[in-house]
């Protein structure tokens, strides 16, 4: 018996080769209908005998394209039709859209054996790619993901490539950034105070970093700054044109092998390595010739492998170049020539236009776990389904490494990594990034939830956008509620959020703080001891400032020439907030150590601190917790006491800083435990940018879960503030749901 059955399918399905494989799937069960795109996805009809139609749904669901996501198949039996064959046809142009779009794929292996293949047409071709691997995300401007809606519009197929295009048995069927030399993209090398060239541009710029010169490049989502980095001339010469004397750089390593001679890597961080996002992933450095110049504060490599065609052929002659973002200090990526900061000595560039600026994905493993310092390119925009339903949401995130967020229907769709707001540039680039995201998606919020601190510029942003309610989030809360939407936790948790900063609901600046929380509301139950923030974020500036107020309030040192004026800026109260910031106290600390008076990056003195701890001490200092007072403070100041003993009787830095990481971690526990007896919680979500510490991180985790607890942590967004918008939204969404 026949049938027809027409289906929605709903999820990331498009640009991931969908089409392709359900017209493979249709005619080999010999089945008849079409397949198209339009805005909620895919739709498609298929007519044949009845047991045909079922394997066909059977192997869709059972076995999709590998980079797809299906998050449900809308189906509906009809009459048939008496269709002759199965065919793509062209997409639908209207419609409500509810479909994902797709982040850009790194370079897949049929394509990669092209490039270096003498015999193929797209021998050494930058801009191969097929349906399994290329630009996805940075290259769209409208949806249905259809050629004509991307920057690829301008490049007319030639008769080969349009053959493939257009061949259902090819890879390429419907491979919207299909291209060859004859049609697609062509490179261009530009040398400063030169002339542009054309011809051979690849072997030149090879010579010129050869010759140790700093080259900006063209990717998939920006600019990079690239320089040999085996060179310690060039790796100097970068770090002084960037302005950059101290933060380590990412470096871009031919293949494994290479990965392997220069870094500790195990089974899981070769994943990442090789996976379709090819990120940038810390891992630990053995290697002498390149930590000094590359990561001078820590004892690890950012590293990452060729993810385009581009890359793959750059670094064929060499076993490592240093790839940052083409930008000086908290501007957003540079996406064209002009947007260039003047610090390279050639350029390499392209025709492909660059819709979405999209950095590098930063990621770590931890306990096997993905844990992101920035998510990016290769993950954004991916959905992550944090609740059964929602409102339409904007959730604006926070004034440092921001994000944002839109939400419809339960699913969150997060941005890109946009940067830290105080930077002209970058906050125009948030608006704008809203706005385009806004129309792409065909999404307009009627909530807006942002941060509770009146002067971050999303803030500001949220309180002048049109919607008919506005959310305001505790930074901590939003922290805490990102790991449960993460992990589908609804149910009251005991949430640790530690970080630098955060504005609190009584005045003061928060940061090491321990709540009871679900995602509507929170209890702050306990929280680190506060101290004066003398001079506000001079202070994060200059950790010697949080040293000396905090040695100051345990009466541990006396005023000199140089903290007098900090003495009585504290008596005076003048500029100096309350915090029981986490952060500052492992600043203090860092300070206290010697390891830094003066920062050039954030959480530079606390990077060091972690970096010279000796892993194998389980000892840990004196601390109190006083429960008498609501809430609860965490007093580390016999800790203090103790490390400045420790300090006078000469035991090695590397002994105290590990006792100090093993106290801070056996508080939390503590705490926890208490909580525990009292309000029988037995769930801990663990969040804030201070979890960036892999020391403390498992040296918790590990504690905690020895004491039966279960740890939840965020491994779909960054623990910092990069995940604060996904947090917010979960707030909203579970306010909204409570006044419905």
């Amino acid at each position: 018996m026949k049938t027809r059955v027409r289906a929605r399918i709903h999820g990331r399905v498009q640009g991931v080769g969908f089409r392709p494989t359900v017209y493979r799937y249709a005619t080999h069960l010999g089945l008849a209908g079409y397949v198209c795109n339009g805005p909620h996805g895919v739709t498609l009809e298929v007519e044949g005998e009845d047991l045909n139609v079922g394997l066909f749904f059977t192997r869709l669901t059972g076995a999709p394209p590998p980079q797809a996501s299906i998050e449900n198949i809308e189906k509906q039996v009809l009459g048939t039709k008496g269709y002759e064959r199965f065919e793509v046809i062209e997409s639908e142009p209207d419609g409500e859209l509810a479909m994902h779009i797709t982040p850009d794929l790194a370079l897949c292996d049929d394509c990669a054996r092209e490039l270096r293949d003498p015999r193929n047409r797209r021998y050494g071709y930058a801009f191969t790619n097929c349906t399994n691997c290329g630009p996805r995300f940075t290259i769209i401007r409208d949806l249905p993901y259809d050629r004509a809606n991307t920057s690829m519009a301008g490049f007319a197929m030639c008769p080969p490539c349009d053959h493939e295009y257009h061949n259902p048995h090819d890879r390429r069927f419907h491979a919207q950034p299909d291209a060859c030399p004859k049609c697609g993209p062509q490179l261009q090398l530009m040398v400063t105070g030169g002339t542009s060239e054309l011809s051979q541009p690849l072997q030149k710029t090879e010579e010129l970093l050869r010759r140790g010169r700093i080259v900006a490049i063209k990717s998939l989502g920006g600019f990079h700054l690239a320089c040999d980095a085996l060179s310690r001339e060039a790796v100097a010469r970068l770090r002084h044109r960037k302005q950059r004397p101290h933060k380590s750089f990412a470096v871009m390593f031919r293949d494994l092998v290479a990965v392997r001679k220069y870094c500790q890597v195990n089974e899981a961080e070769e994943a990442e390595l090789l996976s379709s996002a090819h990120p940038i992933v810390v891992l630990k450095s053995k290697s002498p010739a390149l930590q000094p110049t590359i990561a001078p504060d820590s004892n690890t490599i950012g590293a990452f492998l060729p993810y385009t065609p581009l890359h793959w052929l750059l670094l064929e002659k060499f076993d490592a170049l240093v790839m940052t973002s083409a930008n000086l200090a908290e501007e957003p990526i540079a996406s064209e020539d002009s947007e260039l900061p003047a610090v390279f000595d050639a350029v390499l560039t392209h025709n492909r236009p660059i819709v979405h600026k999209c950095d590098d994905s930063v990621v770590r493993v931890i306990n096997g776990q993905r844990q992101f310092f920035r998510r990016a390119r290769g993950f954004a925009p991916n959905a992550i389904r944090f609740a059964p339903d929602s409102a339409a949401i904007l959730a604006v995130g926070g004034e440092l490494k921001n994000t944002f967020c839109l939400a419809r229907a339960g699913n969150a769709f997060l941005s890109q990594h946009i940067g830290d707001l105080k930077d002209f540039k970058t906050y125009n680039h948030f608006a704008a990034e809203i706005a385009e995201w806004r129309r792409l998606m065909r999404v307009e919020p009627t909530v807006v939830a942002h941060d509770l601190h009146p002067a971050y510029l999303s803030t500001r942003f949220a309180k002048e956008f049109v919607a008919s309610t506005k959310i305001g989030v505790q930074h901590h809360h939003a922290h805490i509620a990102s790991v449960m939407a993460e992990h589908d936790l609804h149910d009251f948790v005991i949430g640790v959020a530690l970080d630098g900063t955060g504005s609190g609901t009584d005045g003061t600046v928060w940061g090491g703080e321990v709540l009871v929380a679900n995602r509507a509301d929170f209890e702050r139950v306990a929280h680190f001891k506060q101290y004066a923030l003398p001079g506000g974020d001079k202070a994060v500036e200059e950790p010697w400032r949080m040293a000396t107020s905090m040695l100051a309030a345990e009466e541990l040192i006396q005023p000199n020439r140089r903290t007098e004026p900090i003495f009585k800026m504290i008596e005076a109260q003048f500029n100096s907030p309350l915090t029981s910031s986490a952060g500052r106290l492992f600043d203090a600390v860092a300070a206290i150590l010697g390891l830094g008076d003066v920062v050039s990056y954030e959480a530079q003195a606390a990077i060091r601190l972690e970096a010279v701890a000796d892993a194998t001490v389980e000892a840990k200092y004196p601390f109190e917790i006083a429960f008498h007072q609501q809430p609860w403070i965490l007093n580390f100041g016999a800790m203090l006491r103790q490390i400045m003993t420790d300090k006078r009787a000469g035991v090695p830095v590397s002994e105290i800083s590990a006792k100090f990481h093993n106290t801070i971690a056996g508080a939390i526990v503590q705490t926890c435990r208490f909580i525990r007896g009292q309000r029988n919680l037995n769930t801990v979500a663990l969040s804030g940018g201070v979890f960036q510490n892999e020391l403390l991180l498992r040296r918790l985790v590990e504690s905690l879960q020895r004491n039966y607890f279960k740890v939840y942590t965020n491994t779909r967004v960054p623990p910092n503030d990069g995940g604060l918008a996904l947090g917010q939204a979960a707030v909203a969404a579970a306010r909204t749901a409570a006044c419905a």
